[in-house]
């Protein structure tokens, strides 16, 4: 005990991470065993595949030393004297002899048409493969690999060739016990050679260099021609297929002793766990000396800062020990104070806020969440104050001063309402108040009244300064429940208060909503734009000259499956606040390139005219998009029309120019939608990149009947022929309106007169009525004649 205390904590601890980096290395050391274990595996299969290269060059080798000596035999004039003296004794003679001369185990003789003649085989030799011949013939030689009487042969065909002869010599060697000695001689692995059995799966051993067991021929009898690994208990065994075929009719077999391989490593094994187990229990040891020294001390501190953590403030334990154990009770100690006031800090700060000392928005919201959880006594009247001019202030005088505002603004709040539950500053210049319920009559002087004093000249270092507010009742629980409402319900109402005069104003029921029903319809489109839930109609426009169909327009439409028909102008616009704009775009752009090719194909020659958003216009990838959705497009890109209104153009027109252009190089025609009813100028008009003016159907609508609508529309026609521009005319009502835009020269025309939407299925069928209209849409009326 003496010489732990003189040791102290930080010395046991070392002496404890000593034993645990020493405990740690062993099993580092075991683990390096069973790595060297599994490489010992490795070396194994490895030396098993360099067994397999040398055996197929010792065969590779075996037979070109074949072929040279045949080709030698081919050539000797005593051998071919005998194969042309026609004789079958002579024949046989010549055969026998040569073929003990260059080693073979039997010997054929056919002639040129194959039929044998002369064999040293006192049976019939199985069939060859059908081509070993024309080998032959092409290449000089053929080898292939027999099995006869259960041992496997080397067969090889070499044609003898002379003036007036040609015959075929077939030669096979035997794979026998000289060659499997050979192989594992060079290879240092036992071999077997084994061969399958006719018409069946089955293999047999006809020569071998080791002995074999029962274990190891029932696993070598098991063992298909794909699998041509396998690990035993006693041998690592690669099976090589010496044929083209899988599995080859003849097989060899390398193996090496699983036992000899792994023997030394079992042993090294067997030290280094010995070795282990002392050290482990030299550390466990160790471990109940350092607990016996460490233990009772390290508990009474762990159950000190288990209870520090769990917010109880406990007396701090005696530590008899010293050391660093006393100094870590002391800091822990030292630490508990330090936490009480910190707690005591966040917890103010998270329910005060900082420039005002009033509450915040969480305790507003708990102090809200609280009442309305009393259920019929829970009642209240929420008052809501925003400082308008508050980021000015900020920006132009500075924080400092814009701070000095919201306190006195919090000081005349806490004045005039002594009876608020509380009063909180929920964020940059908003104020909430929670007031007991009062009645209508008395909430409107309270409130009249506090909007007076709030916007009457605050003293600001001894300088006068007004500000202006808006101001927001709400009366709980009856216009909000929960918190969520309430939350979302004095947005809204401050929302609305902008919009109006009053000196306050209260919560009506029902404005969220259209609040709600504008999400519903934001999260919807995102699935109907996902699923197709969009339909798409196509308005003709023809050819005021000729009658004829030229284009149609694009436009979306959106049956909400709960909600019914949305009109295209407000969920148009929610995507653009949502930010799903693009994303529609570039689905109705898909939609009509998938129409259009469909229409096509039914013998509708149209274009299409497709309606941009001002917010595409700032849309760097469109562009690209309409390139990669139009790439196979059957027309020329000109067909494509893309319409924008007067407005989108001129909310941003460097953008928006620079769009323009990029679409133009396109080669698409590009419209200005709407024109009359924006703010354009003709110069700003002049320097557009468009082909194309479209007249807003409000001067078309009524074109037969109003002379000034008639001079409006005429003269437009007129200024943009004299630009250059085509021009497009919508909302043709009646026939007098189409034929005044015919003589007019108003190049194309589109409106229920001509032809209503229609489904891009239905689109072929309205094509052909119109060509059957033609002549009445293209008589002129002598009444404008000129």
């Amino acid at each position: 005990m003496a010489i732990a205390s003189r040791l102290g904590f930080r010395g046991r601890l070392i002496a404890a991470m000593i034993s645990l980096v020493a405990l740690v290395s062993l099993v580092i050391i075991a683990l390096l065993m069973v790595y060297l274990f599994e490489d010992e595996k490795s070396r194994a299969l490895e030396k098993l595949t360099i067994g397999e290269r040398l055996t197929r060059e010792v065969i590779e080798r075996r037979t070109e030393l074949e072929l040279s000596r045949l080709s030698v035999l081919v050539q000797d004039f005593g051998f071919r004297s005998a194969v042309a003296s026609g004789d079958p004794a002579t024949m046989a003679s010549a055969l026998e002899n040569h073929s003990a001369r260059v080693g073979a185990s039997f010997a054929l003789l056919l002639d040129g048409e194959g039929e044998r003649v002369a064999s040293t085989l006192n049976r019939r030799l199985p069939e060859m493969a059908s081509g070993q011949l024309a080998s032959a013939r092409r290449i000089g030689f053929s080898r292939s690999l027999l099995v006869m009487d259960g041992r496997g042969y080397e067969v090889l065909v070499i044609p003898v060739e002379a003036p007036g002869l040609r015959a075929w010599v077939v030669m096979g060697f035997a794979m026998d016990q000289a060659l499997a000695e050979v192989i594992s001689r060079l290879s240092g692995t036992s071999v077997i050679f084994r061969a399958r059995a006719d018409g069946s799966g089955t293999f047999s051993n006809f020569a071998a260099t080791t002995g074999i067991d029962g274990a190891l021929e029932q696993e070598l009898s098991q063992a298909s021609g794909s699998r041509n690994f396998i690990e035993s208990g006693g041998y690592f065994t690669r099976i090589i297929n010496l044929g083209a075929t899988n599995p080859a009719p003849v097989q060899a077999v390398l193996l090496i002793s699983r036992d000899a391989t792994l023997a030394n490593y079992y042993r090294r094994a067997v030290e280094i766990a010995l070795l282990v187990s002392a050290i482990l229990v030299f550390a466990i040891l160790l471990a109940l000396l350092i607990a016996r020294n460490l233990g009772r001390p390290v508990l009474q501190l762990a159950d000190y800062a288990r209870a520090i953590g769990e917010g109880d403030t406990p007396a701090s334990p005696a530590i008899r020990a010293g050391g660093e154990l006393t100094q870590l009770r002391d800091a822990l100690r030292d630490m508990l104070l330090r936490l009480r006031d910190r707690e005591a800090q966040i917890r103010y700060a998270a329910t005060h806020d900082e420039v005002t000392s009033l509450g915040n928005r969480n305790a507003l919201m708990q102090t809200a969440a609280e009442l309305l959880s009393q259920g019929q006594g829970g009642e209240g009247t929420l008052i809501g104050i925003r400082l308008n001019d508050l980021s000015d202030i900020n920006d132009t005088l500075g924080l400092e001063f814009g701070d000095k505002v919201l306190g006195g603004i919090s000081r005349r709040l806490q004045e005039q309402l002594p009876d608020a539950r509380l009063i909180a500053r929920t964020g940059g210049g908003e104020f909430l108040a929670l007031i007991p319920l009062v009645a209508d009559g008395e909430l409107d002087r309270r409130a009249t009244q506090l909007h007076d004093l709030i916007q009457s000249p605050l003293q600001i270092d001894q300088t006068p300064f007004s500000l202006r507010i808006t101001m927001v009742t709400l009366n709980l629980p009856d216009d909000a429940a929960n918190t969520n409402e309430l939350r979302r319900r004095l947005n809204l109402t401050f929302e609305q208060a902008e919009n109006h005069a009053a000196p306050f104003t209260r919560y009506q029921p029902g404005q969220d909503e259209s609040h709600l029903r504008e999400l519903k319809l934001i999260t919807d489109l995102h699935t109907a734009i996902l699923n197709n839930g969009l339909h798409m109609n196509y308005q003709p426009k023809l050819d005021s000259r000729t009658g004829e169909l030229v284009q149609v327009e694009a436009l979306v439409r959106w049956v909400h499956p709960e909600l019914g028909f949305i009109s295209p102008e407000e969920f148009i616009f929610l995507a653009e606040q949502s930010g799903q704009i693009h994303d529609l775009t570039a689905h109705i752009l898909q939609r009509v390139a998938e129409d259009a090719r469909q229409w096509h194909s039914r013998g509708v020659d149209a274009g299409v005219a497709i309606n941009l958003s001002a917010m595409d216009l700032t849309w760097p990838a469109l562009p690209r998009y309409i390139a990669d959705t139009f790439r196979d497009w059957h027309h020329s890109m000109e067909r494509i029309t893309l319409e924008v209104t007067e407005s989108a153009l001129m909310d941003d027109p460097e953008e928006a120019m620079a769009t323009l252009n990029r679409l133009r190089d396109l080669g698409v025609t590009l419209s200005v939608d709407d024109f009359g009813t924006g703010y354009s100028s003709l110069s700003q008009l002049r320097m557009l990149p468009v082909q194309e003016l479209k007249i807003d159907k409000s001067f078309v609508l009524k074109l037969d009947s109003e002379p000034q609508d008639q001079l409006i529309v005429r003269s437009t026609i007129d200024m943009a022929h004299g630009l250059g521009l085509k021009v497009v005319a919508e909302g043709i009502e009646n026939l007098k309106a189409w034929q005044l835009l015919q003589q007019w020269g108003c190049n194309l025309g589109q409106g229920f007169y001509l032809s209503r939407p229609v489904a891009a299925g239905a689109l072929p069928e309205t094509a052909r009525a119109l060509a059957a209209r033609n002549q009445e849409l293209t008589q002129p009326n002598p009444e404008y004649s000129t």
